[in-house]
């Protein structure tokens, strides 16, 4: 609530969706913010799940061995691309 970009949407966003002629307007914004909320609550609920078992699912599989090599073979490349890359002025 005090993130002022969720203030912003709120502000720039729902009151289009008001229409006065049909019943209170404060009442319609906090149905509006109350489904935009149970929404984001459940689709947040559903990635959570959803990456839990895909991690889950990936740990059974992989060996360390391979998860560790794996993670030193990004690591390195990252390190060569900032390597490469190099700091420019601008």
């Amino acid at each position: 609530m005090l993130n002022p970009k969720v203030i912003l949407f709120f502000l720039a966003f729902l009151p289009q969706f008001v229409r006065p002629e049909a019943g209170a307007p404060a009442l319609q914004v906090v149905v509006l913010g109350t489904t935009l909320l149970l929404l984001g609550l459940v689709s947040d609920i559903v990635y959570a799940v959803g990456a839990g078992a895909l991690g889950a699912r990936l740990r059974a599989r992989a060996r360390a061995g391979a998860l560790r090599t794996l993670s030193g073979v990004v690591y390195l490349g990252l390190g060569v691309a900032t390597a490469l890359t190099g700091a420019r002025s601008a």
